[in-house]
């Protein structure tokens, strides 16, 4: 059996520093799992042990949770073998989450170690300026015919840059030995634990081992020089780390911008290393052990919508986000309020997501004229956003109908909502109140006659952050003839 975690984060530690990294925990449900070590199921002391070392994983580290054998028993082999899911993409460590997919496990079939490292590969965002680990946690060897030294070699031949560290939980020499190689292929560690308290001592060394980054290693992003006011701001490339060519003054900016269409939003983020910037009134510089970085979001009227800032804060980053309600654009300030900026040990990156509706790239609009046409069917992608508290869709309907209405939430940040269903002059149908962070399905809904319907999904006041949600319309009844 096998697990996979993944950790680290831009730290400075002696002469060593920590970068920003992707973390993957693949977690063996395999059958063998089941078997009682210190008078507990093993998949019940790696629950633990996995959940205790998460608050050590902090900083700008993304985590995953991908899991296999799961799902099918051991009597459909073929299946089985095939039995991998991604159950939490990368995102920053919330340790409930993991509680809650970690306790619906039940250890069931065989051990696909090759196949979801294959898959794994997938599951990191490879935009993302961040070293990749993989530290596999087994109580088995590979028992679906596949080859996971081969393929750890040849995800890595194929340009894949990921380092492997393996824990082996009470294994046999067999295991052991497979389990060494693929380490070894993978340029990691083998770490063996015997019992409960020798896997969190392998734990515990397996991520502190990858934590430690040469700092030769260590990208400080691409120079770029920004322009000096709205009129002189320079476009970037989305989703690329940048660093200013120039220590920026406090009080000084330099000004970039980004075009966006309705339904987008933007995050821009600013990083600091370890240095900061002492600057003399003959422009002399004069490294420090405080660095300062700010960065702001300002729109096409020049309001300035979100501001950061990091004060002599080293290895540390801020973020800031804004919606687009409208075709438009917007500009990312860089520079500090509080001191001057180190132009080696500040990096930023602006990135863009689209936000629109039914799974598209067009939001639905907040009228009729603007509403997007669905059909009797489930819409799982749609959002709300602080710049977009109004989705209005269309849909046709016959005299005689009997419709219903459903509406789930997708995560756990969302606010009260109205629903309103009316037809073609305004007149309202229907309207039912949403309450917070829960689902909602209407009443049977009879239409009136042939005609063009509105349903409306809003918020009466701001919205905070952008959250998505499901849709669907439903026929309660088919249409009259």
């Amino acid at each position: 059996m096998k697990r996979i975690l993944i950790s680290f984060f831009v730290l400075l530690i002696s002469n060593n520093v920590f970068a920003k990294t992707d973390i993957e925990f693949i977690l063996d449900v395999s059958g063998s799992m089941r078997q009682l070590t210190d008078g507990k199921p093993q998949i019940d002391i790696a629950r633990e042990q996995l959940l205790a070392q998460l608050p050590s994983i902090t900083g700008d580290t993304q985590v995953a949770l991908r899991v296999y054998s799961h799902r099918i028993e051991q009597a459909n082999k073929a299946e089985s073998c095939k039995d991998t899911e991604l159950m939490i993409p990368f995102a920053a460590v919330d340790k409930t989450v993991f509680e809650t997919k970690l306790k619906t496990l039940t250890p069931k079939g065989y051990t696909p170690i090759a196949y979801s490292l294959e898959q794994s590969k997938a599951d990191f965002n490879t935009t993302r300026e961040a070293d990749k680990v993989i530290i596999l946690l087994s109580d088995g060897e590979e028992t679906c015919g596949g080859d996971p030294v081969a393929t750890v070699k040849k995800m890595i031949a194929d340009g894949f840059k990921v380092v492997v560290n393996v824990i082996g939980f009470n294994v046999d020499d067999v295991t052991r030995k497979q389990l060494s190689e693929i380490a070894n292929a993978g340029g990691g560690q083998y770490f063996d634990a015997k019992g409960s308290a020798g896997l969190t001592t392998a734990l515990k060394n397996a991520t502190q081992a990858s934590l430690v980054i040469d700092k030769a290693k260590t990208t400080y992003g691409n120079e770029i020089k920004g322009g000096d006011s709205y009129e002189t701001a320079v476009p970037v490339e989305l989703g690329k780390e940048y660093k200013l060519n120039h220590h920026q003054k406090v009080n000084f900016f330099d000004y970039f911008y980004v075009d966006l269409k309705a339904g987008q939003e933007l995050t821009a983020s600013v990083s600091t290393l370890e240095k900061g910037v002492d600057i003399d009134a003959n422009n002399k510089a004069t490294e420090n052990q405080s660095p300062y970085a700010g960065i702001q979001l300002h729109d096409g009227s020049r309001n300035r919508l979100k501001s950061e800032e990091l004060i002599g804060a080293p290895n540390a980053t801020k973020t800031v986000t804004a919606s687009a309600g409208s075709d438009g654009r917007f500009y990312v300030l860089l520079g500090s309020t509080y001191d001057a900026m180190n132009k080696d040990h500040v990096t930023f990156k602006i990135s863009v997501l689209s936000r629109g509706d039914l799974g598209g790239e067009t939001d639905a609009g907040d009228s009729m004229e603007k509403a997007l046409p669905i059909t009797y069917q489930r819409y799982p992608v749609n959002f709300l956003t602080p710049a977009d508290k109004n989705d209005t869709f269309k849909f046709e309907a016959k005299k005689g109908d009997i419709i219903a209405v459903g509406y789930i939430p997708n995560a756990q940040n969302s606010p009260s909502l109205n629903m309103d269903i009316m037809d073609g002059y305004k007149q309202k149908l229907f309207h039912v109140f949403i309450l917070a962070d829960q689902g909602k399905k209407t009443d049977p809904i009879n239409i009136p006659e042939d005609g063009t319907y509105y349903l409306s999904i809003f918020s009466d006041y701001s919205i905070d952050s952008t959250f998505g949600y499901t849709l669907e319309l439903m026929r309660v009844t088919p249409p009259s003839n």
